[in-house]
């Protein structure tokens, strides 16, 4: 390859950071006229051709280091024997990029900063966010593909003066418009205010277009109340809401939990102005039921819209898909994927971490073999896989316990992917410790050899550690997970001093999740009173147990044959508003069978399992 076609190559990649970097290059092409066609011309001019590569490769300088060059403005170009790097104050300078640094020519302020900003202040994280912040750089930069995560770097948060900022710069209406988008994705309502009062002193009539802008950077805000008064204003003034408008009430409302009233204002948007809401409006509506936790009811709007005519985007489909992974349909969430094909539609990096984060909650082999598929439709598509996607995959792995996959992908987490932005945090180690305490379950099905249920441990001790020495707090998550382990391979006594130890001394207190965890193993080995003792210690500590807990309890029971214990702890939980559920208790009913009186007042307490909320509500599953 050229020094011409790799400078090319740096082009592209420097455009992909979102900077105004601008490679200029001169260069001269001359054709050699050769017209010998004997053997030893031909060998005479392919050694000429080999010393002249290898001067231009000793010429040339190190791509891998001119690529850090993005964060100032520089031109490279190339003569016919050297390079020269120019400074932005238009300085000529010769330099030899291969023996200078580059850190020079960056500034070290701006990585320190951008360090500093926090995790949430991402505009990407939000899948409405996501398409302003693109197109609001579509000027300078291409499409962001993967969390590269480089708006960290050309993105600023910071709340800015609009008085200040608009003295500094000559204030136009486009740049009052890009200003106003800003503070709205920064989440900064009163500076938004602010320039709203800078067009009434600046005699700017305000239009539809300043008036939609305006109410999308505070709706990005989530500001309600300053987004209706700016709405009724805009209507007092005799001027019409356009559907870009009627979207910016729909994020503000769903965003505050008002789920009723952004359905109402759909309907008036249809029957008093005579809007047909477009996919953007559905979209936004139903990401906010989404979010809202009411995904049956976010695909129940999206059929509708379908029948109406909307034709979705890939962000649509792209919310359909993560709604549905999050509320396990996996078989749904498949079908949407499926109508990116039909349409010709680009899926999106969100559909692809949705769908194997969705395979990855199913154990099965189908789904599991499926989402490493996907990650080759991934590639296909040019997406590069972030650590979302591969913490999903080592998930889905730690769920069947198979170690050898998923310490694959947490070693190349840990040590070969330096190229992420986010390291790997708690959620990680929480994974690599869910494998071990799942393999656990098999290792101990393994009559032959239980070593492995030692050398889990001792694995899942060398992942805490590891978490230490990356100053990674040990949190609430992770020692469950290492508490699982413990209680999966029999060790009573030692996850009893972690749960009464471990725990206090980091700072952790134990949810119903921890007690189930405890309350089961002592069930398993049918240690029935210390069970009782962890219920009593719970409910002391402020915590009520649910349908989980005292169902297992009453298993414990049928191991031990306490029926009166059974049916007392029958009684509690129908007093608690959760009675159990008659096919529930089948095995439990045959062990009592003796004590037929016990066995039909416990029918007479247990209800048949129809589908309602509340046992959905209080079922906590702590595998």
């Amino acid at each position: 390859m050229s020094v011409f076609n790799k400078l090319l190559n740096l082009n592209n990649i420097n455009k992909n950071k979102g900077k105004f970097i601008k490679i200029y290059r001169s260069f001269s092409t001359t054709i050699d006229k050769t017209s010998s066609s004997s053997s030893s011309s031909w060998k005479n001019n392919q050694q000429e051709q080999q010393q002249q590569q290898t001067q231009q490769q000793q010429q040339q300088p190190p791509i891998n280091k001119i690529n850090r060059i993005f964060r100032d403005e520089v031109i490279i170009t190339e003569d016919t024997n050297k390079f020269h790097l120019e400074k932005k104050n238009g300085e000529n300078q010769q330099l030899n990029i291969s023996k200078k640094t580059t850190d020079e020519y960056i500034r070290p302020e701006l990585i320190e900063r951008a360090k500093s900003l926090p995790h949430t202040s991402s505009p990407l994280s939000d899948q409405s966010k996501r398409v302003q912040y693109n197109w609001l750089l579509e000027p300078h930069s291409q499409p962001i593909l993967g969390k590269g995560k480089q708006h960290l770097y050309n993105f600023s948060t910071e709340s800015i003066d609009p008085s200040i900022f608009f003295r500094q710069n000559n204030f136009t209406i486009p740049l009052a418009i890009k200003f106003i988008q800003r503070m709205g994705l920064s989440n900064h309502p009163n500076r938004i205010l602010e320039t709203m009062k800078l067009f009434e002193e600046k005699s700017v009539e305000l239009n539809q277009k300043l008036y939609s802008c305006i109410l999308s950077g505070l709706a990005n805000c989530k500001d309600i109340d300053n987004c209706l008064m700016v709405f009724e204003k805009m209507l007092s003034n005799g001027i019409k809401p356009n559907n870009h408008i009627f979207n910016s009430l729909f994020i503000v409302h769903m965003a505050n939990g008002k789920v009723d009233e952004s359905f109402q204002i759909l309907n008036s948007m249809e029957t008093t102005y005579g809007l047909l809401p477009d996919h953007i409006n559905y979209t936004s509506l139903i990401n906010g039921l989404v979010k809202n936790k009411k995904t049956k009811l976010a695909i129940q709007l999206f059929s509708e819209a379908r029948i109406k005519g909307m034709q979705p985007d890939s962000v649509t489909l792209s919310v359909m898909v993560d709604a549905c992974a999050k509320s396990d349909l996996v078989e749904k969430a498949f079908q949407y994927y499926e109508e990116f094909k039909y349409l010709n539609l680009t899926p999106t990096e969100v559909t692809f971490n949705s769908l194997i984060y969705a395979c990855a909650k199913r154990s099965d082999d189908h789904y599991y073999l499926k989402s490493f598929e996907l990650l080759q439709d991934m590639a296909f598509h040019k997406f590069k896989p972030d650590i979302i996607t591969y913490t999903s995959l080592m998930k889905g792995a730690a769920n069947r316990g198979e170690v050898h996959v998923f310490e694959k992908i947490y070693k190349e987490l840990l040590y070969n992917r330096d190229d992420f932005k986010h390291q790997p945090d708690q959620r990680v180690f929480t994974c690599a410790l869910l494998g071990y305490a799942n393999n656990q379950i098999i290792s101990k099905k393994t009559y032959l050899d239980k070593t492995g249920l030692s050398r889990n441990i001792e694995k899942s001790e060398k992942v805490l550690q590891e978490m230490k020495a990356r100053g990674i707090p040990l949190t609430k998550y992770p020692m469950d997970e290492y508490l699982k382990v413990l209680t999966h391979s029999g060790r009573l006594n030692r996850a009893r001093e972690t749960f009464d130890i471990e725990y206090p001394k980091h700072n952790i207190k134990p949810d119903i999740i921890t007690y189930g965890i405890i309350i089961k193993m002592y069930v398993d080995h049918r240690r029935l009173e210390k069970a009782l003792e962890i219920l009593h210690q719970m409910k002391n500590n402020g915590i009520e147990g649910d349908y989980y807990i005292y169902l297992t309890l009453m298993f414990g029971t049928a191991k031990v044959g306490y029926a009166k214990t059974c049916l007392k702890i029958a009684n509690e939980m129908n007093r608690l508003g959760f009675p159990p559920k008659i096919e529930d208790l089948k095995g439990i009913l045959l062990r009592f069978n003796e004590y037929p009186d016990i066995v039909n007042e416990i029918k007479r307490i247990s209800v048949f399992g129809e589908d309602d909320d509340y046992h959905q509500t209080h079922f906590v599953s702590n595998e």
